[in-house]
C-alpha cells in the first residue's frame, strides 16, 4: 500500500471543504460555498450560497457555520428590521384580550419609533440601554411646535390685533382649525382676553421642560420587549435575548388610598340622587369598574348579580368581553340597599326608553346615558372623583373603592376566602394587594402587645 505524500494529503483535506473560486468579468475573485442550514417551509433542503472576499476567511466562515449547524445554534443572516418584527409579533397575539394587546402595542411603541429601523440582528444591550435612560428622564411626549396647519392659523389671528372669535377660525379653517386654536394657545402662542375672543401673543412660546416616564412604564416596555426577543430566540432569528441583560429600574408601589366607614357613608349620602347612584353603590361594594360597565340587566334576577362579561376602553371605543379571570366570574347577593337602587335606575331607564321611542330590553347595560349611549368607563372614574371632591371626602381613584371594599371586609372580620370569592381574587392576592389595616385597628394591636392577659375563668 502506497503511503500517500504530504502534498496528496494536503490536497485531500482542502476538497473535503468545499471552497469554490469565482473571477468576475472584471477579475474580481471571491471564493464561496454552500451548507445545508435546515428545510425551508416547502420541506425542500435550505441551502443557501455564502461568499467571501478570500480563502482563508471562506474556509473559516465554513468550519463555523458547519459546527453551528451540527450543534443547532446556527443563525442565518436576516435583514428584518426590529420594528418589523415587533409589528409582526403584536399581530400574532391571539391569545390575549383586546385591551391586553392594545396595552403591548402602547408599550411598545417607543422602542419602534426610535429602534424600529435596526436591524433585528444588531440590537445590543447598549441600544436598550439608551432607550431606558431617555423614557426615564425626557421620553415623555412633549408639546410640538406648530406645523404648516397651524401657522396659518395664527397668522390670520395675527392680522387681527383686536382679536378674532371664535366662530370665524371655524368658518375659515373649519373644526380642525378649532383644534389649532386650542394647541396654540397651550403652545403660548394665542392669548383668550376674554370668552370667545382669541389674539396673537407677542411673548415666546412656552417651552415645556423634557419629562420622563415612571419607572412602572419603562418596567412594562422591557417586559414586553423581552417577551418579543424571547420569540425571536425561539424563531432562531437571533442568539440571544439582550433585554434580559437590561436592569430593570426600581418600581415604587403606587400610593392607595381608603376610606373609613365614615367616610364611604358620607359619599353615598351625597351621591343619593346622583342618577347613577346604583353604580356607585356597586363600586362601593368592590366590584371593577369593567365588571359594571359590562354588566346587562338579564344578569340580575332574583337578588342576585351575575358577573359574566367586561367592558372595557380600547382607544376611543369600547370593547366588551370575558371577564379579566376565571375567578372573576362569580355570583353575588347583593344587599337590599343595592337592589333598590338597581330597581329605581331600571325605573329611570325605562321611562327614557319610553321618551326616545326605543323598545326596552332587558339585554341592555346598566351603565348608559339618558339617551341610551354607553357611560365611558374613563368619564365614569372622573364622574366618581368629582363627587368625592363636591361631597368633602379625600378624593381617591375609582379603582380604590375597591381597595376600601377588600379593607371593609376583612376588617368586619369576613374571611379571606369569603372576601376574596365577593372580590373575584385569590386570597393570597387579596391579602398582598388589596387589604389595608385601619388605625384603629393597628391602635388595638399595639395595646394588646402589653395588655394584661385574660384568666382562663375570665375573672
Amino acid at each position: 500500500m502506497t503511503t500517500p505524500t504530504p502534498d496528496a494529503s494536503s490536497k485531500k483535506s482542502r476538497r473535503a471543504e468545499p471552497i469554490n473560486m469565482h473571477t468576475a468579468k472584471n477579475g474580481k475573485v471571491s471564493f464561496w460555498f454552500q451548507v445545508d442550514i435546515g428545510v425551508r417551509p416547502d420541506g425542500k433542503r435550505d441551502r443557501p450560497r455564502f461568499t467571501y472576499d478570500t480563502k482563508t476567511e471562506a474556509r473559516r466562515e465554513y468550519r463555523r457555520i458547519s459546527t453551528e449547524v451540527a450543534n443547532g445554534t446556527y443563525v442565518a443572516v436576516t435583514k428584518t428590521a426590529l420594528g418589523e418584527f415587533l409589528t409582526a409579533w403584536l399581530d400574532g397575539r391571539r391569545d390575549v384580550r383586546r385591551v391586553t394587546l392594545e396595552g403591548y402595542r402602547d408599550a411598545l411603541k417607543p422602542v419602534i419609533a426610535r429602534l424600529g429601523g435596526l436591524p433585528l440582528q444588531h440590537l445590543a444591550k447598549a441600544h436598550i440601554d439608551e432607550l431606558v435612560t431617555w423614557r426615564l428622564t425626557e421620553g415623555r411626549q412633549v408639546q410640538r411646535a406648530p406645523g404648516e396647519a397651524s401657522d396659518a392659523v395664527l397668522a390670520f389671528v395675527a392680522k387681527h390685533p383686536e382679536g378674532v372669535r371664535y366662530a370665524q377660525v371655524t368658518e375659515k379653517f373649519g373644526e380642525k382649525g378649532a383644534r389649532h386654536l386650542d394647541r396654540l394657545r397651550v403652545a403660548g402662542h394665542i392669548d383668550r382676553p376674554r370668552r370667545g375672543v382669541y389674539v396673537a401673543t407677542a411673548a415666546a412660546p412656552n417651552v415645556r421642560e423634557p419629562r420622563g416616564v415612571s419607572e412602572r412604564t419603562v418596567v412594562t416596555m422591557l417586559t414586553q420587549l423581552t417577551a418579543a426577543l424571547d420569540d425571536a430566540v425561539s424563531q432562531g432569528l437571533v442568539t440571544r435575548n439582550v433585554a434580559r441583560l437590561v436592569k430593570r429600574p426600581d418600581m415604587t408601589d403606587p400610593e392607595m388610598n381608603v376610606w373609613n366607614r365614615e367616610q364611604v357613608a358620607t359619599f353615598r349620602e351625597h351621591v343619593r340622587e346622583h342618577r347613577l347612584y346604583a353604580l356607585f353603590l356597586l363600586s362601593m361594594c368592590g366590584l371593577r369598574r369593567s365588571e359594571i360597565m359590562g354588566l346587562r340587566w338579564s344578569r340580575i334576577e332574583g337578588g342576585t348579580l351575575a358577573v359574566t362579561r367586561g367592558r372595557v376602553s380600547v382607544g376611543k371605543d369600547t370593547d366588551e368581553g370575558d371577564p379579566k379571570s376565571r375567578r372573576s366570574r362569580r355570583s353575588l347577593p347583593l344587599p337590599a340597599d343595592v337592589l333598590a337602587a338597581l330597581s329605581r335606575l331600571r325605573t329611570v331607564q325605562r321611562a327614557e326608553a319610553l321618551a326616545l321611542g326605543v323598545r326596552w330590553s332587558d339585554d341592555r347595560f346598566v351603565a348608559v346615558e339618558e339617551d341610551g349611549s354607553l357611560v365611558r368607563p374613563e368619564w365614569y372614574s372622573d364622574e366618581f372623583q368629582r363627587q368625592a371632591k363636591a361631597a368633602g371626602v379625600p378624593v381617591i381613584r375609582l379603582h380604590d373603592a375597591r381597595h376600601t371594599a377588600a379593607t371593609v371586609l376583612l376588617d368586619s372580620g369576613v374571611s379571606v376566602s369569603a372576601a376574596a370569592k365577593w372580590l373575584g381574587h385569590d386570597p393570597a392576592v387579596l391579602l398582598r394587594r388589596y387589604a389595608h389595616v385601619y388605625d384603629e385597628a393597628l391602635e388595638s394591636a399595639g395595646a394588646a402587645l402589653f395588655g394584661e392577659p385574660q384568666s382562663a375563668t375570665g375573672s
